[in-house]
C-alpha cells in the first residue's frame, strides 16, 4: 500500500466534495453509508456503481436532501480517475470523508 498516494487521493476527494455544494455534516453521513456498503461488497465497483445510482435516483421514501447528496457522492465516485482498488480505494474515500468533515 502507497499512504502518500491514499493520501493524496484523499486530499483531493476531500475538496472535491467540499465543493459539491451540498450541507457537508448530511453528506458526510451518507458517504460513511456508501463506505460502508463498498466494503461489505469486498469492493465491488459494480456493485457500489448500482448502489449509488440507486440512491441517487430511486432512493427509498426520504428526504429530497438526501438524494441530492447520493446525486453529488454518485457524480464524485463516477468522476474519480483513480487506479487506486480494493482497500486502498476504500482508504483513500474514507479519510476524504474525514478531511472534508474538518474542512482541511
Amino acid at each position: 500500500m502507497d499512504w502518500e498516494k491514499v493520501l493524496r487521493e484523499a486530499d483531493e476527494l476531500a475538496r472535491q466534495l467540499r465543493r459539491a455544494g451540498v450541507d457537508l455534516n448530511e453528506a458526510v453521513n451518507e458517504a460513511e453509508k456508501a463506505l460502508t456498503f463498498y466494503l461489505y461488497k469486498n469492493c465491488n465497483e459494480e456493485a457500489m456503481r448500482r448502489y449509488l445510482s440507486t440512491m441517487a435516483t430511486n432512493p427509498p421514501p426520504r428526504s429530497k436532501k438526501t438524494q441530492r447528496y447520493y446525486c453529488a457522492i454518485r457524480d464524485l465516485w463516477e468522476g474519480w480517475r483513480t487506479d487506486l482498488s480494493g482497500r486502498d480505494k476504500a482508504r483513500a474515500w474514507g479519510w476524504a470523508v474525514r478531511l472534508a468533515k474538518v474542512g482541511k
